[in-house]
């Protein structure tokens, strides 16, 4: 048995003593400032390696805690494979940052000050300080859980660790040392034993520790109570027991077998030594507690072979037996009955007295039959706030209320069947958000704030923060670096076709990532529903489906989660935020609607993050209507696409309509410095803006802040990690040179985008921005590929080669230009005639073609009727009309005229 003590293995067999102690929380002290200042992606990116490093069936330490465990704690090796498993995903970085967000309310908060509107001020959560935890012996995964939350918080932990397991706790420590590049965090913890009720010992520990984290029965809880520090906190989480609930007719509707299986799950996890195991099962009705106590036999012989019992002691068969014989009697007396597995297996005990017992764990079930659930209320009432779980097997609206009678009676949890042994990340802990009981919470008030001169900090809703642009290059990238990982690997999981392209690649790293093949538009094409099929990791029930292009018969879709959207939504409105709305501006949005195109909704949501008024115009109605609602609002500002913008300008101008507008932010296509010029003189518009850098396939890519101009964007580095490859080699470029746009998206896991091909060009720009934030900056170039962006409108060129093989006469050369016609993008098809076409025919294949684009092509189309662009011109010439190259004889596809 050996202490760890401060990164160091203590080999000393002398107990400990007050004055030993004293010294080890003098240096534990000493190292508060340092931890409390360690960045919080520093502290997930090391957890998350130890996640990843337990996964490993073969690491040493997993291998070591299945050797030595089983005997020493009594559970079987499958017990122990389960409790690993637990701690993994404890570790697992989404998994602490949803508990960080549900328990502090904002995961920022241990970073920064963070803006919180009803109060109109800031809000910080600071550490406690040196954290003592005390744990049980029950489950021994509970002990490292408590010291992952008080890393987490960035305390300072000592733990006294149960007699029952002071092995465990070690293997992790040890594990975290090897682990901790800096050190600081493996040196910070301090894992003893001593005997408990040693007053020389604890004496110290409840006068020197800041907060103390009590796990026990309840004479354990009054020991640590007694002679408390006056500035120690004691946070305690007594002895606690849980139930189940089973209405007949839910019971029916689920299946009696499934219901048991779930059921005997929760009795079976941990041999019942947890809290939240079940001891009694409250059945309505005699007869249906009989068919669930067979099927509950059924499944508890079922489960013995996929987890098996633990090593018995003599003391708790000897109290198995209690339970049986006392069954016989009751079953002989017509009040009970009795099924068991045999030995000192699983034991099965139905009693018609309904009061609440406790059983003697090892698989221990009292079955007791109500005749209605609301009754068995009056029946645990004198248990108060002893109840922790209660699992409830009913509908929905009784679920409800007798969730609310048993939350007034003390109960902490209510949860469905199978689910007591599975505590979801975020949930309250025995009435307590855990993680706010670790920190000290501190306020900064002030009257710019308060009085609304300044704007405040742009609302999240996610995981990260604002403050992440801040952060040094390295600490971004470390969060990056995990999150890019992470995100690969679940991907790499959940798709198929992800899991056949990367087989066989391990990762490690960047390097291993940029072994990973890029993907294309045709993936979406091709793999996703209703075309194909592969690339979803999961199935589509819920959540936005999004057009992104293609012909009408053959679109491009996006899926998104209701949660991606809204994280998508936000970095948009950031970048809104940043460079040009806020509070007082009266923003039309004139983005396209309908046609399951994305930008009307996305920049809706956009626009609530920077506290301007919205009016939901659209911008594909007619201009006058338009106009209308624009003078009739008052709109002082739009976010739209150039065309329509320009169109809007024309239209004032002919009508000689009184429309200022103030602001204006615009994507999708180019602003020529001209049609500047001509929008501030008709409109009045004194302040452009970039709607941001963002594809509809991938969510948004880069902001501008209020120092960018022109292709000069912020890379959103919380959302999307960004390399730039050169075109040909795909090795990434150095600071000002040319590559390509390739993004991977940190968040989604839907519809992965993994080193996604976006088709643009850019460089990176060196220096720091005016703004003071340290995201990395790019300029973008213009298309990579070859598709043209006329009026807001991707033209692909394989819509438009479509378009000319369906109509006779035509060739196959053609080539795509883009032009200005005054104020307004105009798309120039030029194509070849057959070799067996007269040139006389040349006007009828041009109108035929004409005609064929606008019904295959809904971007042509719809802006085209708009009248946000000039219509389509035609021109069809002569064979080998078309320029070639005069070395290769290949003919330049799109060309853009209107720079």
């Amino acid at each position: 048995m050996h202490n760890y003590i401060h990164g160091e293995i203590d080999h000393a067999e002398a107990p400990l003593t007050g004055a030993r102690l004293e010294a080890i929380l003098s240096r534990a002290h000493a190292m508060k400032a340092r931890v409390a200042a360690t960045p919080q992606g520093y502290l997930l990116d090391l957890l998350d390696r130890v996640a990843r490093a337990w996964s490993a069936p073969d690491y040493p330490y997993r291998v070591e805690a299945l050797r030595q465990l089983p005997a020493r704690i009594g559970f079987s090796p499958a017990m122990i494979e389960a409790g690993v498993e637990v701690m993994v995903d404890l570790l697992r970085r989404e998994s602490l940052l949803t508990r960080l967000g549900c328990d502090l309310g904002d995961a920022r908060m241990l970073d920064d000050w963070v803006f919180d509107a009803r109060f109109q001020g800031l809000v910080k959560a600071q550490p406690l300080g040196v954290l003592a935890h005390v744990s049980a012996g029950n489950v021994f995964v509970g002990g490292v859980d408590s010291l992952i939350q008080g890393i987490v918080t960035r305390n300072v932990n000592l733990m006294k660790m149960s007699s029952v397991d002071p092995i465990f706790p070690v293997l992790f420590a040890t594990s975290l040392r090897d682990h901790d590049q800096r050190g600081d965090i493996a040196r910070s913890l301090a894992l003893l034993t001593w005997k408990g009720g040693d007053q020389g010992v604890e004496r110290v520990l409840k006068r020197d520790c800041n907060a103390i984290v009590v796990y026990g029965g309840a004479d354990t809880i009054r020991s640590y109570r007694r002679d408390l520090g006056l500035h120690t906190r004691l946070i305690e989480y007594g002895p606690k027991y849980s139930f189940v609930m089973v209405a007949a007719d839910a019971l029916e509707r689920r299946g009696l077998s499934a219901c048991a299986r779930l059921i005997a799950r929760d009795a079976v996890m941990w041999e019942q030594s947890a809290c939240s195991s079940p001891h009694v099962v409250y059945v309505e009705g005699r007869e249906t507690a009989e068919r669930l106590m067979a099927a509950l036999g059924a499944a508890l012989t079922c489960w013995a072979e996929e987890i098996p019992p633990g090593a018995i002691s003599d003391d708790a068969a000897v109290e198995i037996d209690k339970v049986r014989e006392l069954a016989k009697v009751e079953r002989a007396m017509g009040v009970g009955d009795l099924l068991h597995g045999g030995g000192a297996g699983w034991t099965l005990a139905l009693r018609d007295d309904p009061e609440f017992e406790t059983s003697c764990q090892h698989r221990t079930l009292i079955i007791k039959p109500v005749d209605r659930l609301e009754s068995v209320i009056e029946r645990v009432a004198p248990m108060g706030e002893y109840i922790q779980t209660v699992a409830l097997l009913t509908d929905e609206a009784r679920a409800r209320r007798l969730g609310r009678a048993l939350s007034a009676l003390g109960a902490d949890r209510m949860v469905e069947i199978g689910r007591m042994a599975v505590r979801k990340h975020g949930t309250p802990h025995d009435g307590t958000r855990g993680l706010a009981t670790l920190v000290r919470w501190t306020s900064l008030a002030r009257d710019r704030l308060e009085q609304g001169v300044e704007s405040a900090p742009w609302r999240r809703l996610d995981d990260s923060g604002d403050s992440f642009d801040f952060l040094p290059d390295a600490e971004r990238d470390a969060q990056t670096r995990s999150r890019l990982l992470q995100v690969i690997e679940d991907c790499r999981q959940g798709s198929p076709l992800l899991r056949e392209r990367y087989a066989g690649i391990a990762l490690s790293g960047l390097d291993d990532v940029r072994r990973l093949p890029l993907m294309s538009g045709e993936d979406y094409k091709l793999h996703l529903p209703p075309r194909g099929d592969g690339l979803l990791t999961a199935g589509a029930s819920d959540g936005y489906v999004f057009s992104s292009g293609g012909t009408t018969g053959a679109p491009k879709l996006v899926y998104r989660t209701v949660a991606e959207q809204h994280a998508n939504a936000l970095r948009l409105g950031k970048g809104l935020a940043l460079s040009v709305f806020g509070p007082g501006d009266v923003v039309a949005n004139l983005l396209f609607a309908g046609s399951m195109w994305a930008s009307f909704v996305s920049y809706n949501q956009a626009l609530e993050v920077t506290g301007c008024r919205i009016l939901p115009i659209s911008g594909n109605l007619p201009m006058e209507q338009i106009v209308e609602q624009l003078t009739g609002y008052g709109a002082t500002a739009i976010i739209t696409i150039p065309s329509v913008l320009l169109s809007l300008a024309e239209y004032v101008e002919a009508h000689g309509v009184a429309l200022r507008i103030d602001k204006v932010a615009t994507g999708g296509e180019h602003l020529f410095a001209g049609s500047r010029a001509y929008l501030s003189r008709v409109l009045g518009i004194t302040r452009f803006a970039s709607t941001g850098y963002t594809t509809n396939d991938t969510g948004a890519i880069g902001y501008q802040c209020e120092h960018c101009e022109g292709g000069v964007h912020h890379v959103h580095e919380d959302l999307h990690h960004v390399e730039l490859l050169h075109p040909e080699t795909l090795a990434p470029v150095g600071p000002g040179e040319i590559g390509k746009v390739v993004v991977t998206n940190l968040q989604r896991r839907l519809m992965p985008t993994i080193r996604y091909d976006v088709g643009d060009l850019g460089r990176w720009v060196e220096g720091e921005c005016p703004c003071g934030r340290r995201t990395r900056r790019m300029e973008l170039l213009g298309r990579a590929d070859d598709v043209l962006i006329i009026g807001g409108g991707n033209i692909q060129p394989e819509v438009v080669a479509a378009a000319i093989a369906a109509v006779p006469g035509l060739g196959a050369h053609f080539q795509l230009r883009a032009r200005l016609d005054g104020h307004r993008d105009q798309l120039v098809v030029r194509v070849e005639r057959a070799a067996d076409t007269a040139p006389e025919d040349a006007a009828g294949l041009a109108e035929a073609l004409s005609r064929r684009l606008l019904h295959d092509s809904k971007e042509i189309r719809a802006m085209t009727e708009a009248g946000l662009v000039a219509p389509t011109r035609i021109e069809v010439l002569a064979l080998e009309g078309i320029e070639r190259n005069p070395k290769t004889g290949k003919i330049r596809l799109t060309v853009d005229e209107r720079g």
